[in-house]
């Protein structure tokens, strides 16, 4: 797997960002220092050069919010204002103009990083709104189930634990959590007769219940943004043997957040009151789980797993109820 840690990444991509804007800032300084203001058609590149400052001050904005612009325009600033000291005294309107430049440098940036704010609040909000209706609607999907309320919910808190032990981190992380949370929205097609069935299930109707990976998968495919959640869907039941449902992929060709959901959703299988089997300790399910690594399981994900604290599966579970939501 190529995988890294959260840390390292987060830290690799503000870096890099960081640079790009230094290094911005330093190539317009040095065009601006180097450009001569004369004849006229080079003096317009000199103050076409300045301009170009405003881009890092935008950047700066857009990846580090208002924090970030300011410290932009500071860099700016301390680079701008040797050049400018250095020319002072000469053209009075080229001394205002240099003053306006200021102005306009710090102006942008305030303004650039409160508005790039203001608009991730705004989006933030929105996307709390869609986790929610999400959830209401997984909740309702549990509740139909009456033996396993709220049991998308810690497999999805499990998932999350794993995947962040593994380093996953930002977008995948967060599409991996809506494929653990939307893993069983196909059996909203299957009939009550055979979902809530107590004993077991004839040939035909295991085939029936072994559609609802597929039918989920489709019916995600008119739900924005979860197209990586609906990969992860259609592949929760697969088995790193390939003896899985419904395609039979095997290894590493199934999906990782499938391979890491498959262990959360055994995990919660195991530690919850069924009335087809009482739970177990958290100790003897990560001992079961951990026999089936490279049949069931894919050995990697069983590794990260095994090593995690019991303390961190009861807090997981005992936070996931109706007060916590």
């Amino acid at each position: 797997m190529n995988i890294h840690t959260t840390e390292t990444s987060n830290t690799r991509r503000s870096r890099l960002r960081i640079g790009v804007i230094l290094i911005a800032v330093s190539l317009i300084a040095l065009g601006h220092w180097w450009t001569p203001v004369a004849p006229a058609g080079l003096l317009g590149v000199h103050v076409l050069l300045r301009k170009l400052f405003l881009i890092p001050i935008l950047l700066a904005a857009a990846w580090f919010n208002l924090r970030g612009a300011l410290l932009a325009a500071l860099a700016i600033t301390l680079v701008f204002l040797s050049h400018v000291l250095l020319q002072w005294g000469g053209h009075t309107q080229e001394n205002v103009n240099q003053i306006g430049e200021f102005v306009t440098i710090w102006s942008t940036a305030i303004l650039a990083g409160w508005l790039v704010g203001k608009e991730k609040d705004a989006l933030r909000r929105l996307s709390q709104t869609y986790e929610g209706a999400l959830v209401a609607l997984v909740m309702a999907l549990d509740a139909r189930e009456h033996d396993t309320q709220l049991h998308s919910l810690r497999v999805r808190g499990y998932a999350e634990h794993i995947a962040t032990k593994m380093g996953i981190s930002g977008n995948a992380l967060i599409e991996l959590s809506r494929g653990a949370l939307l893993h069983d929205i196909g059996k909203i097609g299957v009939p009550d007769n055979i979902l809530l069935k107590k004993g077991s299930l004839t040939s035909s109707e295991r085939q029936i219940m072994q559609k609802h990976p597929e039918i989920g998968a489709r019916l995600l495919r008119n739900v924005p943004h979860t197209d990586e959640a609906g990969i992860i869907v259609c592949a929760h039941h697969e088995k790193f043997d390939g003896t899985g449902y419904p395609k039979g992929i095997a290894g590493n060709d199934i999906p990782l957040g499938a391979r890491i959901f498959a262990v959360a959703d055994a995990f919660d299988a195991l530690t919850s009151e069924r009335p087809y089997q009482g739970a177990v300790t958290i100790a003897d399910a990560v001992e079961r789980l951990a026999r089936d690594a490279g049949s069931h399981f894919d050995p990697e994900v069983i590794a990260v797993f095994v090593g995690v604290p019991a303390e961190d599966w009861s807090r997981i579970a005992n936070s996931v109820g109706e007060n916590d939501l």
